[in-house]
């Protein structure tokens, strides 16, 4: 029910509503919705199309099919990603292909969903609007007047405000991407070409099938191995703390927490333990439990992660409303490992709820030079601290116009 309002909150070009969709990361709900919206209007533009005396040929029932999976490759696997890199180019992040995973969910489930609700709004409109006029071989309606222009607006407002662009970056964003629609035409005017378009991420699909079934078949024999060592010996407590990694792995959080507290149960000098119950609380958004185990990992091994914990005990400080010991712990932290982009941004967060903006400004200046300037590996390994210290910047750039 929330997201039927939030869509509708889209329509009415409210920013809360299309970030409140984009924050929810559902990529495959709104594909779903996207397809249904489209199959609805391509059903019923068929059937006015057939219905036309003047219009040559008959579109077949699986022509809308067919036009769907021509979408959807063409947004998914070129379109989208193009805008997220325009975006980044335009805004001052200098060029680049590399797009995150986070960055891409986020337009994903905004855009495709938006567009999805202009096509089923324009699938009426479409059938009581037919052809009004037959140019050769080119049919108009009044239900594509209609949709061509809403989608441009949409489009340009949802880019402009999920990247936080200005108006004439979000046009050049906007622009630059209509370079794109010549492939969208080759795949619907050349109906040989779309194996090939199928192929690209097939082949991209098999591969991740693949490995995530090595991944799967590895830790499932790890699981097997450490259950039978907790079947002979139930007190050993290495066996209960790697299986509750493997659960925590798996999003089995509450599982997780239980082996972890029976490792410590056992062993409670052991400051990974801790160190990975905080990270389980930390997972289910419990920042004062996390804290507490944050804490007793750093009081029994202040170097555990690499030195990860102090960074760990800043945050969790930070979510409990310690804002000062967070700082005091964030900066101990990147005192010792300055190149950190996650420290550095919970950094500028804690500096923006002291209102310290010149040193929140810094630290999220400090993170993009990062980004432009370190090799392609930390970058990839870091995308998801670029993305959001980019997204920051552009709220406070939106913020000051």
């Amino acid at each position: 029910m929330t997201f039927l309002l939030d869509l509708c909150g889209m329509l009415s070009f409210r920013a809360r509503a299309l970030r409140a969709i984009a924050g929810r990361q559902a990529l495959v709900p709104g594909l779903i919705f996207f397809s249904a919206g489209f199959l609805a209007f391509s059903i019923v533009r068929n059937s006015v199309y057939a219905a036309l005396p003047d219009f040559p040929g008959q579109p077949g029932a699986l022509d809308a099919f067919y036009s769907l999976i021509r979408a959807v490759l063409f947004l998914l696997v070129l379109y989208i990603p193009a805008v997220i890199i325009l975006s980044n180019a335009l805004s001052g992040d200098g060029p680049g292909f590399a797009v995150s995973r986070r960055e891409y969910r986020t337009h994903g489930s905004a855009l495709l969903p938006l567009w999805g609700m202009l096509f089923l709004i324009d699938a009426p409109l479409q059938y009581f609007a037919p052809h009004f006029l037959v140019v050769e071989n080119f049919g108009i309606t009044v239900g594509m007047l209609v949709l061509l222009p809403a989608t441009l607006a949409y489009t340009f407002w949802a880019v402009q405000r999920l990247n936080y662009l200005s108006a004439a970056q979000a046009a050049g964003v906007f622009a630059l991407s209509l370079f794109t629609w010549p492939v969208y035409y080759l795949l619907n005017y050349f109906v040989f070409a779309l194996p090939f378009f199928v192929v690209i991420p097939l082949i991209w699909l098999v591969y991740q099938w693949f490995r995530d079934q090595f991944t799967s078949r590895t830790n499932e024999s790890a699981f097997q191995q450490h259950l039978h060592t907790l079947t002979l010996n139930p007190q050993d407590s290495d066996a209960h703390y790697q299986l509750g990694l493997i659960h925590l792995k798996r999003q089995n959080r509450e599982v997780a927490r239980r082996y972890f507290e029976n490792a410590i149960r056992i062993d409670p000098a052991d400051a990974e333990y801790h160190y990975s119950l905080g990270r389980a609380f930390e997972m289910s958004g419990e920042w004062g439990k996390a804290l507490e185990q944050y804490e007793e990992t750093y009081r029994l091994n202040p170097e555990t992660g690499l030195g990860d914990i102090l960074r760990e005990v800043g945050k969790a400080y930070l979510h409990t409303g310690s804002v000062e010991k967070g700082i005091e712990f964030l900066k101990f932290f990147l005192s010792k490992r300055g190149s950190d982009p996650e420290g550095r941004y919970w950094l500028a967060v804690a500096m923006k709820k002291a209102g310290d903006e010149e040193q929140m400004r810094l630290q999220l200046n400090t993170i993009l030079e990062q980004a432009r300037s370190h090799p392609g590996f930390f970058r990839k390994e870091n995308r998801e601290w670029f993305y959001k210290a980019r997204g920051m910047v552009r709220e406070l750039r939106s913020g000051a116009r």
